[in-house]
């Protein structure tokens, strides 16, 4: 088949999203199809590149703020290996509060906009020159799928791909908005209502997700959505000895980066102030340690505490490696019940004992752990419930005894068989599950 995939993150952006592409354009490649890919720029790769048999074209800019560090030779680029957490001089301070009071009152559909007019030019170039077979829209950003609806409606019905609309995360009901709400809502709604009802197939993660889409734009939209899960892509972790009460330091791993209101270090934050005040041996025995970008939002905060390590944006693999040193891995939940992290998969894949601090009452996080772990009770997943912002005594007491309890190291037979409907190989299948050479469906 030929293919083309459409997504403004890309290798070697440091995004779920470029991880997952990435991923599949050079699985589907090295399986002897043809893979083109159309990106943002980034200021280290030139337009044209072909890497590991995937052609990839670059043009423009993902964002108003990618564009101007690439003109003012700026280090602080989004997204990058080795993008320390550092604290804003007063230039990078004005230009945020311009960006967020005026800049972000304004933009349409988020702020991948900037990469609207270039992708789009070269789009048209791509389908006018070959005839692809299909054509992949994803997001986040939004602005990808408005891509690819332009382009259909300027093609003749007979000369279009077979379009699937990535749907990585929802748009038009996200817990923070991605635009002004006050002049776009309404825009947002009928435009995401669109591509659900125009794009050839919607995927989507998780089964929450589907039924939040059902809910919000009704069966009809939906019908030819379907769900393709996390992706899993490294290799598989060598098993340890069990993690023991004579286990010194204790080292907890975060991975990933919050996103306000969506997802927080607030509530973990606030439980280790509690811990520390009621078990003071334990500041001195838990390591903890945060891989992933920090937000200026969460700078302050996180960069005055003397108790967690601060790692930033690392490559996949180093993040990987990193995560095999841990003894428990932190995760944090959404505030919303519709959304799963991409790391869940990782999560799962490493073999670790998981701590997770859960916001809602139907967890997807907890949903999939348990779907994939069945006897995950006996030690390998504890989940502390937050409300309001508190979490109960005896919740407490109970998580200072799981930490100290001997706790189960699976197998890697185990970690194969818990992991392998997320593989690489059967996530790259799924997609083109259904699809013959030209692109269309035939079941």
């Amino acid at each position: 088949m030929k293919i083309l995939i459409l997504s403004a993150h890309y290798h070697p952006f440091i995004h779920p999203r470029a991880h997952r592409w990435t991923a599949l354009a050079e699985h589907w490649a090295a399986q002897g199809h043809s893979v083109q890919v159309l990106t943002a720029r980034v200021g280290e790769c030139g337009p044209l590149e072909a890497r590991n048999g995937v052609q990839v074209h670059r043009v423009g800019f993902d964002s108003l703020k990618e564009w101007v560090y690439y003109w003012l030779g700026s280090r602080q680029k989004r997204g990058r290996v080795g993008q320390k957490p550092s604290p804003q001089g007063r230039l990078a301070r004005m230009a945020a509060w311009i960006y967020q009071s005026v800049w972000k009152a304004l933009y349409f559909p988020d702020d991948a906009c900037v990469w609207y007019f270039p992708a789009k030019r070269k789009l048209m170039q791509l389908l006018e020159k070959e005839r692809f077979d299909l054509l992949i829209t994803v997001s986040l950003p939004f602005t990808g799928h408005l891509l690819g609806l332009s382009a259909r409606a300027q093609r003749k019905p007979g000369d279009f791909p077979f379009w699937m609309a990535d749907m990585g995360d929802p748009f038009s009901f996200q817990a923070k908005a991605p635009n002004n709400t006050w002049l776009y809502g309404a825009k947002n709604h009928r435009l995401e209502q669109q591509i659900l009802e125009t794009a050839d197939a919607v995927t989507l993660t998780t089964e929450a997700t589907l039924r939040k889409f059902q809910e919000v734009f009704g069966p009809k939209a939906t019908a030819n959505a379907r769900i393709i899960p996390p992706l899993f892509a490294a290799s598989f972790p060598k098993a340890k000895a069990p993690i023991s009460a004579n286990t010194n330091p204790l080292k907890i791993g975060y991975f990933g980066a919050f996103y306000a209101p969506t997802r927080t270090p607030d509530g973990f934050l606030a439980l280790l102030d509690q811990v520390f005040a009621q078990n003071p041996a334990l500041r001195e025995r838990l390591d903890i340690h945060f891989y992933g970008e920090i937000f200026p939002e969460f700078l302050p905060q996180l960069s005055a505490r003397t108790d967690i390590h601060l790692h930033g944006l690392c490559s996949r693999e180093t993040a990987w490696t990193a995560m095999q040193e841990m003894d428990i891995l932190l995760h944090i939940g959404n505030t919303t019940d519709f959304q799963l992290p991409s790391k869940s998969v990782d999560y799962l894949a490493a073999g670790k004992p998981v701590f997770h601090l859960s916001y809602v009452e139907n967890d997807p996080f907890e949903a999939f752990f348990r779907a994939a772990i069945p006897d995950a009770k006996d030690g390998t997943l504890f989940t502390l419930k937050i409300s309001d912002g508190k979490i109960k005594s005896l919740d407490l007491q109970a998580w200072i005894s799981w930490l100290e309890a001997e706790k189960p190291v699976p197998t890697p037979q185990e970690i194969q068989a818990r992991i392998a409907p997320f593989c690489l190989e059967n996530i790259a299948k799924q997609y083109l599950l259904g699809l013959n050479s030209k692109g269309y469906r035939f079941f």
